[in-house]
């Protein structure tokens, strides 16, 4: 490389975002200021030399080239439903979209190399609490999900052509985030018991399907995706059926953990279920969330043991694939996104599928590339 190499400083900035290194630590890490890190990843006027660039490269495990090739059009905080906008830092938020745009341009490359289940999201205009509640009645139909209980909420909505990942070690307070471009993206916070992270889906599902252009984060669409989720989760006849008790003074504890087990949704949200269908009194929902809150069980719930854990299946099984049949080179996937193994595992949140493949040894010393293969076929 030399000084006259194009070098893209938001790449520098987004790899930086990824790798959750701070701008101290990187500049120390090659020798050189946080200020004139800034400055790179801030300006196009600044071009480093070819052993800045080497360095840069070797600490964020890219290639040297990966500064020099354009990403696209950058995910922006208001094409994200980010949940708990206002309280999550602008440092969670900055590496949410990071994240967020470098796996939009991994799938992007990966639709030129698989076919990935066709994006079937309905969209619905809303007016109105009903129209929320038939929104999430609809979706279940077009989606064949039936009046039961969902098995496995990550495949459902993988079914209908999203990619479910996860944040790696970003803030806990971000509790889930989803885009929309040519395919919908949900970024989930997988420290979260398995209730609450089948009620994000839902909650992002709402947002893709409710929300597509608008942007989100205040209470209204807040409530709109809330209410959705817990509509698709648990339909309303199934809480009518699950809770009968009427007793103005006594909850059915009984009750609402089977309907938690039974349909995967947390104590919390049925609750809140309940008392928005006048079922319990104001109350009973108030006294309930003070045994939440004695309890100990604001985060973690009695019985989230007794709920599946569901994984993101789509992403790891699609490199699981390229690795499989191409080797280390992925098919060529690494070298037309100029990034390391590492990188790749840690953007996709797949380390132990990458070092599984890495830890084979080569069958070939030239493994042809997917889209290679393509263009002679």
């Amino acid at each position: 490389m030399t000084n006259k190499t194009i070098f893209y400083g938001d790449n520098l900035r987004l790899a930086r975002l990824v790798a959750g290194i701070s701008l101290n630590e990187i500049g120390e890490r090659v020798g050189t200021t946080r200020q004139y890190i800034h400055k790179l990843e801030t300006t196009d006027k600044k071009v480093p030399t070819d052993i800045l660039i080497k360095a840069l490269a070797f600490e964020l495990n890219v290639e040297p080239n990966y500064f020099s090739i354009p990403i696209g059009i950058h995910v922006k905080e208001e094409e994200c439903h980010f949940r708990k906008l206002k309280s999550t830092l602008v440092s969670s938020r900055r590496e949410c979209t990071a994240r967020a745009t470098l796996l939009n341009k991994l799938i992007d490359t990966l639709e030129e190399y698989l076919t990935l289940p066709e994006v079937n999201f309905p969209q619905h205009e809303i007016n109105s609490p009903l129209d929320v509640e038939q929104a999430a009645i609809t979706c279940r139909k077009q989606w064949g999900l039936g009046d039961g209980p969902i098995k496995n909420m990550i495949r459902v909505v993988e079914n209908a052509g999203a990619i479910v990942s996860t944040f790696g070690d970003v803030s806990e307070k971000v509790d889930a985030l989803s885009i929309h471009r040519n395919r919908p993206i949900i970024l989930l916070n997988e420290t979260k018991s398995p209730a609450r992270i089948r009620m994000d889906i839902g909650h992002e599902t709402a947002h893709i399907v409710l929300h597509k252009g608008i942007e989100t984060g205040d209470n209204e669409t807040e409530s709109q995706a809330n209410q959705f989720a817990s509509v698709f989760l648990l339909p309303q006849q199934a809480l009518l059926q699950g809770y009968a008790s009427r007793s103005k003074t006594r909850l059915d504890w009984n009750a609402i953990s089977t309907l938690k087990i039974t349909w995967g949704i947390s104590s919390k949200a049925i609750i809140y279920r309940l008392y928005q269908n006048g079922i319990i009194s104001p109350s009973q929902y108030r006294t309930a969330n003070i045994h939440f809150s004695k309890t100990g069980q604001n985060k973690n719930e009695y019985y989230d043991d007794k709920v599946s854990y569901d994984l993101p299946e789509l992403l790891p099984k699609s490199l699981s694939l390229l690795g499989q049949s191409y080797g280390k080179s992925f098919g060529g996937i690494l070298n037309e996104l100029s990034i390391k193994p590492d990188f790749l595992a840690e953007l996709t949140q797949t380390k132990d599928i990458i070092e599984s493949i890495m830890a084979e040894p080569d069958t070939s010393d030239n493994v042809t590339s997917i889209n290679a293969y393509r263009r002679s076929s």
